[in-house]
């Protein structure tokens, strides 16, 4: 009977011996013997339905020449070998290589063991792409201490039939995994549903403000449908895309940029620059020069016209305030994110080194080094972060945007260091502030104003994308997954993500102005739950 449970596993000193290898004179082994009682686990696994893929550093030669002999080569689906991928655990061309030759997709990794000898290379390799690690700590050779956090293993065992007990464990959780996957999928499914008549719902409130207050004076109508809002929505069903592979996202994504080319583009400001995230993704995966050109202008300018505070920050201008000499947290995820990916796409130093340097500022009068929270702004002008607020969703844009900046943008050492120092610190004083539902305030220390729906996700998606990366300890595992149920309640039976706080300006005086802001459903509530659902149905 075919299993829930699928298995990559290493050779040597996992099956075989390494100890017992009989080499010829071009360093190929001949023979080898099993490690005691591994043959014979093996021919169980295969022999009870699991679907075995060989994960395996050396020469497709030696793994042939040993397996021949010994007469198990059959039990392996696959065989992925680094002679042949051209590359040795951990990195990730093994893996992908065995996903793409397995038939298997994100959607499966719930599902994957990865089991090895090597803390260095099996597990570290399994924890890094996101399946679960497992250590058979037989042998006397290589590593024997955990030195990074990434190599921590998620399961230890010391013998093949230990192994075997835990294999029969980790089936029997798959069974619960599929049903709890199929009511996370069931939610994300009537979101996606949702998110199209969302994307589309005008902000009244927005657009009457917009009518003697558009500071670029320019047509109202091309804003309606091109703001922060919609941009971290659209970023969302490109990251669902991207995951599940869908035609229907794809067509939802270019429909809603097809119409926008026709229509123009407003002018060019913070918010108005996230829309450009998810379309600078489209243009690289379609290759369209009708989605890259309006990226690679809206870069451009944001290198050269975008106002800068002192110091040279980007000023969070919008498209009805001017905010002068102001740093906001949000600018980071709404702007800065999608200038990495251009100077990505583009090779564009430049880009790339100026997207690292507005971390860096943002981080110097935003990062509070006591807590490790963000304030929601800095002005220049009175040297202060206003009202002091540690205002929810702003925090989530940074537990967010690191992990996602990181995987993008090609960072030297020193930055990367001190962005995961950062995000460790404040994920910290997260856990410590988690609400005993699950989930987080609107002010993230004040337990008197109300828990918000989309700072929640927001936080839950980063804490399990760093802890998938290997920013942040395996235990932020339970953190995230404590905002699964409450999350799932806030979602209706059609869908609509609720418990939303609508677009929230500064808090400039009292820290009480976040708690009066309404609740609203809104194209990002979409997408961070989304986002959250999406990740945590590929770890949990």
């Amino acid at each position: 009977m075919k299993k829930n449970l699928i298995i990559f596993t290493d050779s040597g000193d996992t099956i075989i011996d390494e100890s017992t290898q009989v080499y010829d004179d071009q360093e190929t082994v001949l023979r080898a013997d099993f490690i005691p009682g591994a043959g014979e686990v093996l021919k169980q696994l295969k022999d009870e339905g699991y679907r075995i893929a060989l994960v395996a550093d050396g020469t497709w030669e030696s793994f042939q020449n040993v397996y021949r002999e010994n007469g198990l080569g059959y039990c392996f689906e696959e065989w992925i070998v680094s002679e042949v991928v051209g590359e040795q655990k951990p990195a990730r061309s093994m893996f992908d290589t065995a996903m793409e030759k397995m038939g298997l997709t994100d959607a499966d990794k719930p599902f994957i063991v990865m089991i090895g000898n090597n803390l260095k290379k099996d597990v570290a390799g399994a924890n890094r792409y996101g399946i679960t690690s497992v250590w058979l700590d037989w042998s006397p050779r290589y590593f024997h201490t955990v030195e990074e956090p990434d190599w921590q293993p998620d399961y230890t065992v010391r013998t093949p039939e230990e192994l075997k007990a835990l294999i029969e464990e980790l089936e029997k959780k798959c069974c619960a995994k599929r049903e709890l996957i199929g009511k996370v999928t069931d939610k994300v499914d009537k979101m996606v549903s949702a998110f199209s008549d969302i994307l589309y719902e005008p902000d009244d409130t927005f657009l009457k403000n917009m009518k003697n207050h558009n500071l670029a004076g320019d047509d109202i109508s091309r804003y309606q449908y091109w703001e922060w809002t919609q941009g971290v929505g659209l970023y969302g069903l490109w990251k669902l895309f991207s995951y599940e592979k869908k035609e229907s996202y794809l067509e939802m994504l270019t429909r809603f940029y097809d119409r926008q080319i026709g229509i123009g583009f407003p002018a060019l400001n913070v918010n108005t620059a996230a829309p450009y995230l998810a379309m600078s993704f489209l243009a690289e995966y379609t290759g369209e020069e009708k989605y890259l050109r309006p990226c690679v202008e809206a870069a451009e300018k944001i290198m050269a016209e975008f106002p800068r505070t002192d110091e040279g920050g980007f000023q969070h201008k919008t498209s009805d305030t001017l905010n002068e000499q102001e740093l906001w947290d949000d600018t980071l995820y709404m702007t800065v994110l999608f200038l990495a990916n251009m100077g990505r796409i583009l090779k564009n130093q430049a880009m790339t080194e100026e997207a690292q340097y507005q971390f860096l500022i943002h981080e110097k009068y935003l990062c509070d080094k006591v807590s490790g929270l963000w304030y929601h702004g800095w002005t220049f002008k009175e040297k202060n972060n206003f009202a002091g607020a540690f205002w929810g969703r702003g925090n989530c844009w940074i537990t967010m945007a690191i992990p996602e900046f990181l995987e993008i943008c090609d960072c030297n050492e020193a930055v990367k260091r001190l962005l995961v120092n950062t995000l460790r610190e404040q994920v910290q004083s997260l856990r410590a502030l988690q609400a005993e539902n699950g989930m987080w305030h609107t002010l993230v220390d004040d337990a008197d104003s109300y828990v918000e729906a989309s700072a929640t996700c927001g936080f839950a998606y980063g804490i399990l994308r760093a802890v998938k990366d290997g920013l942040v300890d395996k235990s932020y595992l339970e953190t995230a997954a404590k905002a699964v149920s409450p999350i799932m309640d806030c979602i209706s039976e059609d869908g609509v993500v609720h418990q939303v706080s609508y677009g929230t300006p500064m808090g400039r005086t009292t820290r009480d102005f976040y708690k009066q802001i309404e609740l609203k459903s809104m194209p990002y509530g979409q997408a961070l739950a989304i986002l959250f659902l999406m990740e945590y149905r590929t770890m949990c």
